[in-house]
């Protein structure tokens, strides 16, 4: 099997292809909120896998996998040049925000109510209610500004304050969890765990950049306080991740990540543009994981079966976020983290 990537190619190729990453850049006016959740969650996932790869590269002292490692991150840099090119140059920055927060409430909605552990369910639970108030604010300072947060929402989403951010800070020790075991927790437990790492590390990195852009202060100190909590988030979910896990089977979780987004994207692409990113990126991921379980069989003398594509990677969760998130504020919103795991708040 001959792995390469696309600067292994003739330079008249190499351009070519470089040159198609660029598409149509999808009107923020006509673009669906679903359709721009997935489009959202797409650059996230392959931002993550670009830096994982490169990441993973440098922890192994195998040639063969640390090549593997290197063309993929390779062709990751075309899904992510790929996705970021659909983003309509007059989207401002606070637009690009709330986008990134309903993005962020979607995913938590859809992971907790498909997770099949209770115990990150229950972490995706009270992160939701955090952003929750952080996209009410956003939306309120769009509005401040003379900017309607409607143009971004469409009626797609109710927003609604969750929990105050006074409560959003928590002692680090609280923030460990328990983690997934590979030996005995469901593969979709990681899937679901990988995404939404995936996308809080991208609203955070993007606040950040959007933060210095910002002329007014009182909004750059709310985007402070939103990075800060986000570090807190981010910190919780890496805290489930199982410490047993190889490179090669991280890397193949992250492919399952990426293959059920753009799968589930293709299918409600209402944008050509829109669907041609997701099939390309779909088709190259695809492929990727067949190269990973190769590896894994061949140089890890794993069972690669455990990462075949599960009958359910493609699920979609029973509750519209609207009823979901309705549903967690009358049950989780005295829940506090405490320890490894979560209780009432006295």
């Amino acid at each position: 099997m001959e792995i390469t990537a696309y600067n292994d190619m003739e330079l008249s190729q190499i351009e070519d292809m470089v040159d198609s990453w660029t598409k149509q850049p999808v009107s923020k006016t006509h673009l669906d909120p679903v359709e721009a959740i997935k489009i959202t969650s797409g650059y996230a996932i392959e931002q993550h896998q670009w830096a994982n790869y490169h990441q993973l590269m440098e922890l192994t002292t195998n040639q063969d996998i640390k090549e593997l490692f290197a063309a993929i991150g390779a062709w990751e840099e075309s899904h992510q040049a790929t996705f970021g090119s659909l983003v309509d140059p007059e989207t401002t920055p606070l637009e690009a925000s709330l986008t990134l927060q309903m993005t962020a409430i979607q995913s938590f909605s859809d992971a907790a109510q498909l997770e099949p552990s209770e115990n990150c369910k229950m972490t995706y639970d009270y992160i939701l209610l955090d952003h929750l108030t952080q996209a009410k604010a956003l939306s309120d300072t769009m509005s401040s500004v003379g900017t309607n947060p409607e143009g971004v929402i469409k009626e797609s989403m109710q927003l609604m304050e969750g929990r105050p951010f006074s409560k959003q800070y928590i002692p680090t020790k609280d923030l460990l969890k328990r983690p997934l075991d590979k030996n005995s927790d469901n593969i979709m437990s990681f899937v679901n765990l990988h995404t939404l790492l995936a996308n809080e590390k991208q609203l955070r990195n993007e606040f950040q950049t959007i933060r210095k852009m910002l002329p007014s202060q009182n909004i750059r100190r709310l985007y402070n306080r939103i990075t800060s909590v986000e570090t807190e988030h981010v910190t919780m979910l890496a805290s489930l991740r199982d410490p047993n896990i190889t490179l090669l089977e991280y890397a193949m979780i992250n492919e399952l990540m990426e293959i059920r987004n753009h799968q589930l994207g293709m299918q409600i692409a209402k944008n050509d543009a829109a669907r041609e990113a997701f099939e390309y990126a779909l088709n190259g991921d695809q492929g990727h994981l067949s190269w990973l379980r190769d590896a894994y069989s061949s140089i890890e003398k794993g069972d690669s079966s455990k990462f075949a594509i599960p009958d359910n990677l493609f699920a979609t969760p029973p509750l519209p976020v609207n009823d979901y998130v309705k549903q967690v504020m009358q049950t989780q919103m005295g829940i506090t983290p405490k320890g490894m795991g979560f209780e009432k708040a006295a």
